[in-house]
């Protein structure tokens, strides 16, 4: 390695963009297999991350591209052809380092001969953006494990909780089809909803339909649960649902929420539940089907929206952005494997903090305590509390679908960081501009930047930039950027 020349590009860059941005920036180089070819002890607090990004994710970048890690911090990954340059600012708005792409042309060659020769996989990858921890006391790599296979299926954890029972002695004169007379014989307590289930040679359809006509006809009962219909928003299809009374009795939030995707009908809709028995649908665009199965030791965004369904898992990932508690009822520690891919996007969530297991005797036993988490019960698939206003997650609905169009699933990570970077590249346009302001409309603000700037700015992007704004820039625009009065009319009207 040629140490004279590192050292004069080293200081070149520092004086070259000290002298464009007026505060004084660090720099490391990484080359593509993760050995540090330099770093100032400024970036040592981040260095782990840095070299488990790099070795992960280099050969996703292209040369040229750049990488605005989603953390809070002034820290960008610049890519060359066999290294990466990481320039870090303690000082100064996010996104000014990018001034810098303009000069790597400058510095690739002198870089590449100083790494010298090495094999790196060619780039596969558009534009992505990982993350960096948000304090650097709480930095730490996530070592890669050997996980034996871990399934869940919530057919067998969730079903076999259910006895049917009748509740009165059936009249021997009685006539009843063949399913009927099956479903009424083994109702005794003894035998689970899973156990009948397997006598009968009907789909999980059929099944629960004739369940509901004997539950509604006041013939079976099922101690601790409800058996609801619901009829989809769209096309009244028919549609069951299994209800843990304890959980809708014990809700702090008053209600309980849960999808339904059901192969009788192409739609999907959400359900909230309130304690008076009130069921309201509302139609949601589909994304995919909710598979009853899933493996922890092998999630994928693509993964969990199929086994949560999207509604969920747009929770899940709403919650942890908004800096709220998850906490999933169960006792097998499955949140774990949640919380380790959630890492993926937020790499400050940690098991036992933002990302819990608590069983669910324990949750019913004092549930106002977590009115302030987002709980969802693993078996049932229901969100047993919701810790702000009920939303159709517009944003994750967007966010989400972009990010689905890649086929592989690392990129579908890292297309969610660039997503998120072209927000907090754009938060600096709207400080600038409402600075005068006292208060702006969302509808005043998406014309704004539409006349002045040519940016479409969707309304669902408006809270999460609000919350950007915060995490990034340390200013508190919540109430300067109000609702407008139709928004506030919508809100009104879907809450009656």
């Amino acid at each position: 390695m040629d140490t004279a020349m590192l050292d004069t590009v080293v200081k070149e860059i520092i004086s070259k963009m000290g002298s464009i941005l007026g505060v004084r920036v660090y720099i490391g180089i990484v080359d593509g297999l993760g050995n540090i070819i330099h770093m100032d002890r400024e970036l040592e607090q981040f260095k782990e991350f840095i070299l488990n990004f790099i070795r992960t994710n280099f050969k996703y970048l292209k040369v040229g591209d750049h990488s605005l890690p989603i953390s809070g911090k002034n820290i960008m990954f610049f890519r060359l052809s066999k290294a990466i340059i990481i320039l870090y600012s303690a000082k100064g708005r996010v996104g000014q380092l990018l001034s810098f792409k303009s000069l790597l042309p400058k510095y690739e060659s002198r870089i590449d001969e100083i790494v010298g020769d090495i094999s790196v996989e060619p780039a596969a990858a558009e534009l992505v953006v990982e993350e960096v921890p948000p304090e650097p006391e709480t930095i730490s790599s996530v070592p890669v494990k050997t996980i034996e296979k871990t399934i869940f299926s919530r057919n067998m954890v969730f079903y076999s909780e259910i006895y049917p029972q009748i509740t009165k002695k059936i009249k021997e004169s009685s006539k009843f089809s063949l399913i009927i007379s099956v479903i009424l014989n083994y109702s005794n307590g003894n035998n689970s909803f899973l156990d009948i289930f397997d006598k009968l040679d009907i789909d999980q359809d059929r099944y629960l339909q004739e369940l509901f006509k004997l539950y509604k006809a006041n013939k079976i009962k099922f101690p601790g649960y409800e058996l609801i219909q619901v009829n989809c928003p769209e096309c009244k299809s028919e549609a069951h649902k299994f209800i843990p009374q304890e959980l809708l009795k014990a809700s702090p939030c008053e209600y309980i929420r849960f999808q339904i995707a059901p192969k009788t009908c192409k739609h999907t809709y959400y359900v909230i539940l309130d304690k008076k028995g009130k069921i309201k649908p509302k139609a949601i665009p589909k994304i995919s089907d909710i598979s009853d199965e899933i493996d922890f030791s092998e999630l994928s965004i693509e993964n969990l929206i199929k086994f949560f369904g999207q509604d969920i898992f747009f929770s899940i990932f709403h919650a942890v952005f908004f800096k709220y508690t998850v906490i999933f009822l169960e006792s097998t520690n499955f949140g774990e494997f949640i919380c380790e891919f959630m890492k993926n996007f937020f790499q400050q969530v940690s098991y036992g903090k933002e990302i819990q297991s608590l069983p669910r005797e324990d949750y019913l036993k004092k549930s106002k305590r977590y009115a302030d988490a987002l709980i969802i019960d693993l078996a049932s698939n229901i969100i047993c509390n919701e810790p702000y206003e009920s939303e159709d997650f517009d944003f994750e609905l967007r966010l989400f679908r972009k990010v689905l169009k890649e086929k592989d699933e690392h990129v579908q990570v890292l297309k969610t960081h660039s997503e998120f970077e072209r927000l907090i590249l754009l938060i600096d346009t709207i400080l600038n501009e409402i600075e005068m302001y006292e208060e702006i409309k969302e509808d005043e603000l998406i014309d704004l930047m539409k006349k002045k700037h040519n940016i479409i700015l969707e309304r669902s992007e408006i809270p999460v930039i609000k919350e950007l704004a915060d995490i990034y820039y340390s200013v508190d625009i919540r109430k300067k950027i109000t609702k407008t009065l139709v928004g506030k009319v919508s809100d009104f009207f879907q809450s009656i």
